[in-house]
């Protein structure tokens, strides 16, 4: 049963770290490229739901194997990418949205990375 709920841990951990990335790099790059700390703060909202629901069409996609996961996932980052400029209007910089989502797709690429397993006893 432990081993069950570390697992669990380190899921939900994953998903906290991609919201925090998504909402770390969208404030970072909005300042960057010149938003003023509104715009900033309004493209990080924007950005936030879009994330969500990037984390529930991965979930959804996880059962399928890895030659059609990637292209959904493709399809997926450039589809909220597109809809992010879409809704952000005239004073959202279109370099920072797509710095984003080319950030979350590595964020995704590494997230999906094999892990090593910990030996529960200590030995190797």
């Amino acid at each position: 049963m432990q081993i069950r709920s570390e697992q669990m841990a380190d899921y939900i951990a994953d998903r906290l770290e991609f919201i925090t990335f998504l909402a770390c790099c969208s404030a970072l790059l909005a300042l960057l490229t010149g938003m003023t700390g509104q715009q900033a703060l309004a493209f990080t909202a924007l950005n936030m739901p879009l994330g969500l629901a990037m984390l529930l069409m991965m979930a959804l996609v996880s059962p399928l194997p890895a030659y059609w996961r990637a292209p959904c996932i493709t399809l997926f980052l450039a589809s909220a990418a597109l809809l992010a400029l879409q809704l952000g209007g005239e004073w959202l910089n279109p370099i920072a949205v797509w710095c984003v989502y080319g950030l979350l797709g590595l964020e995704i690429l590494w997230q999906a990375r094999p892990r090593s397993l910990l030996a529960a006893d200590g030995s190797r």
